[in-house]
């Protein structure tokens, strides 16, 4: 069937409510709210347009197959992102443990690649500590308390204590003393 996609054509679409003042929409019984004069007119005017891009939007992805197309590509990009992450996690700590890491406690890719590139690189010797300091970090904004009981029980074996993660300041004086003042403090 055809589709309306001027204004003039969309309005011919829309009946008129009986008191002349407001529009019923096209998806709905329910009448408009007529549009006030000045500023908030010009406002309602950009929303009416707004509403006749998604309308002609919404008619070409429904048309043209377009719409389900691109949920399956997403969905297939999602599904090879987890896959290779997945895959890559496996094998760095596959790598790692068989060169005699203990990597167990690490399961993101950026910790693991981080790890990878300081054995390569031949600094191995403050990589846990730079990578136990951005979890730090990190859970100060968004961790759990699980990630609290690990970072405190991690600082602790190195003799900084930290009862709550409001003592990141111990935990950076410990990682400026122990590496410099210009040490790049993540792996």
């Amino acid at each position: 069937h055809a589709v309306a996609r001027t204004p003039a054509a969309l309005a011919r679409a829309s009946p008129v409510a009986t008191s002349g003042r407001a529009r019923l929409s096209r998806t709905t019984a329910f009448p408009r709210r007529a549009p006030a004069r000045g500023a908030p007119a010009r406002a309602f005017a950009s929303l009416d347009q707004a509403s006749l891009v998604a309308d002609v939007a919404g008619d070409v992805f429904a048309e043209t197959g377009l719409g389900p197309a691109l949920c399956v590509a997403g969905t297939v990009w999602v599904g090879y992102v987890v896959t290779n992450g997945y895959s890559t996690i496996k094998r760095l700590k596959e790598e790692l443990t068989a060169e005699g890491y203990d990597v167990e406690e690490f399961n993101k890719v950026g910790e693991l690649k981080a790890i990878r590139r300081a054995v390569d690189d031949g600094t191995v010797d403050g990589i846990f500590d730079k990578v136990w300091y951005q979890r730090a970090v990190m859970s100060v904004g968004s961790g759990s308390i699980v990630d609290v009981q690990k970072t405190q029980a991690y600082w602790r074996k190195r003799g900084v204590n930290v009862k709550t993660l409001a003592d990141l300041d111990k935990i950076t004086a410990y990682m400026v003393k122990k590496y410099g003042k210009d040490a790049k403090m993540s792996g």
